[in-house]
């Protein structure tokens, strides 16, 4: 595939047909083509059968500080405190004016876990005293967090884009001078439809100086506010009934497949209008898009690791973003941050990534249960419901993205099954098989992955399945278990002290304490003697589970059948 032409090359192109390269005069776009470019974009269906797949499934470049699978989640943290924990920050660095981040960002920011995209805005490319870049970047590198900066954003809708060359110029030598610093990394991030006569490849920098590609991308309802807009710009722009986000990144996302850009996308800024300055609400043109911005986005562009929600309300906008205040909105934030795709601290790693049914591999029932999804876009109908059938009887129905079904697989045989997912006049059918406590769409399940399904022992607090980083394990006939995990989840706090090999925790005034190789369990001023020794285990300090009833009096039971400890408090 070809890579991107040098922006020297275009210039030169341009000038040979007698266009200037300063005070550039761009081409002018065939309309019709791109209309029906867009239109084909807009109108394409999606119906696909999606499973939780291995995290090492997931695409990964090797870019600065990204994760091996997942998505950062985040939001301008002053601003919206109802929607924390975060895994990114997302703030702004002023024009020449100051040296560092806003206020209370820069208080913040020392004691947070996260990854921070801090955006550049700049007004003129002419105004860039590049002293005062390097004492800004020397600034926040000294934080010592993990910090992606947003240099000339949205260029391709500004005036930073009139000059593509000198645009180019510039960002590749602050570019070097952001790569000097170990903290930092460098996101290109036009925006995602910007001007339809500023194509992405004009503002290209080259892959040397770029770690993530970004993309601005807002759900509009009305093209400018305009509620009066041509269905052209509808479809041009991506606006009202064509506004969702899984829409909205294909143009740079076909961008980037043309030009073997192998870099992780992330969506820098991104919202979904939920009112405008005329106290018009869009509550129920809003729901279906937050939700296709917070769960499909991941699902079908595995390649996208981050997402930052812009909640700021402002005043005179058009149409504003900002969802905090809106009990639904939050709750689809809040929902979607908690599905295991999103990483909620820097370091974390995701349970797993969404993957096509038949390319998931072997899937193992957690509760006797596999989560489905579908993924489901039919242009012009935003509300449908899907249907699930297996075997060819109705088994389940979903009224909302992302159509989770959790099939219950404990009373179906061993052996090949059919699931049917339908909507309207769409339907597709798949086949699994199931061994034991696993399926698999298309093939039968791996040996060795039921093997291990059969070997696992499951952890339950108050109903609650808990994972784990370390498995519990079965030595001498007795389920060891995770610690801190365990402790923690009870609302303990535990500390562990590598030099002597002991794990402390503390809790209403009861304090533990145990010695790994040992059997002695110190329950304040009490020495109790368990089964089996605590152990270390990658680790994990595991421990008996009745360690747990004897340490804060909880119920500890053993279910042979599904084979899982159950703790209740």
């Amino acid at each position: 595939m070809r890579k991107i032409v040098s922006l020297f090359v275009i210039v030169a192109m341009i000038a040979s047909m007698g266009m200037t390269a300063f005070g550039f005069n761009f081409p002018v776009p065939d309309w019709g083509a791109l209309l029906k470019e867009k239109t084909a974009m807009v109108e394409a269906t999606d119906f696909e059968l999606y499973a939780q797949g291995a995290t090492d499934s997931a695409p990964y470049y090797g870019a600065k500080f990204e994760p091996r699978a997942g998505a950062y989640l985040g939001a301008v943290p002053e601003k919206s405190e109802s929607l924390e924990p975060y895994g990114a920050y997302l703030t702004y660095i002023e024009g020449m004016r100051l040296t560092d981040f806003y206020y209370p960002v820069n208080q913040m920011l020392p004691n947070a876990n996260v990854i921070t995209l801090a955006g550049w805005t700049i007004d003129d490319l002419g105004s860039i005293d590049y002293n005062h870049v390097n004492t800004t970047l020397a600034t926040i590198n000294g934080y010592n967090k993990p910090i992606l900066v947003r240099f000339t954003n949205e260029m391709n809708c500004s005036s930073l884009g009139d000059d593509p060359q000198k645009y180019v110029e510039v960002f590749r030598k602050v570019a070097d001078m952001i790569h000097q610093y170990p903290n930092l990394g460098v996101v290109w991030s036009p925006n995602d439809m910007g001007a339809l006569d500023r194509p992405f490849e004009y503002f290209y920098p080259g892959d040397k100086y770029v770690d993530w590609i970004g993309v601005s991308c807002y759900m509009h309802k009305f093209f400018q506010g305009n509620a009066n807009t041509q269905y052209k710009d509808t479809v041009y722009f991506m606006t009202n009934a064509y506004a969702w986000a899984t829409n909205k990144i294909k143009p740079i996302l076909d961008f980037m497949k043309k030009n073997n850009i192998k870099k992780p996308l992330m969506l820098s800024e991104s919202g979904v209008a939920t009112n405008n300055k005329y106290g018009d609400d869009y509550k129920s043109w809003a729901i279906p898009r937050l939700r296709n911005l917070l769960w499909y986005v991941t699902m079908k562009y595995p390649q996208v690791k981050m997402i930052n929600y812009f909640d700021v309300y402002r005043e005179n906008a058009a149409e504003r973003f900002n969802i905090s205040q809106y009990d639904y909105a939050r709750d689809i934030f809040n929902e979607a941050k908690k599905n295991g795709i999103y990483l909620t601290g820097y370091g974390d790693a995701a349970d797993f990534v969404f993957q096509p049914a038949n390319n998931a591999g072997t899937l193992i029932a957690k509760d006797n249960k596999v989560s489905l999804y579908t993924l489901a876009y039919i242009a012009n109908q935003p509300d449908i419901s899907v249907n699930y059938h297996i075997d060819g009887k109705w088994y389940h129905s979903s009224n909302q993205i992302p159509y989770i079904c959790n099939m219950n697989i404990s009373k179906l045989s061993d052996g090949k099954h059919t699931l049917k997912i339908s909507t309207l006049d769409l339907q597709k059918e798949y086949t699994f098989y199931k061994q034991g406590n696993c399926i698999r769409f298309g093939a039968q399940p791996d040996a060795s992955v039921v093997k291990k399904a059969q070997d696992k022992v499951y952890v339950k607090i108050n109903g609650k399945t808990i994972n784990f980083d370390q498995d519990p394990v079965i030595h001498e006939g007795r389920t060891l278990v995770p610690l801190r995990a365990i402790f923690e989840e009870l609302g303990a706090e535990v500390e562990w002290n590598g030099d002597t090999q002991t794990v402390t925790a503390y809790k209403d005034g009861t304090t533990v304490s145990m010695k790994v190789g040992t059997t002695n369990m110190a329950v304040n001023d009490k020495v109790l003697v368990l089964d089996v020794a605590a152990m270390l285990i990658n680790g994990r300090t595991l421990v008996p589970a009745r360690a747990v009833s004897e340490a804060f009096s909880c119920k500890v039971d053993w279910d042979s059948t599904s084979r899982t400890v159950i703790i209740t408090k």
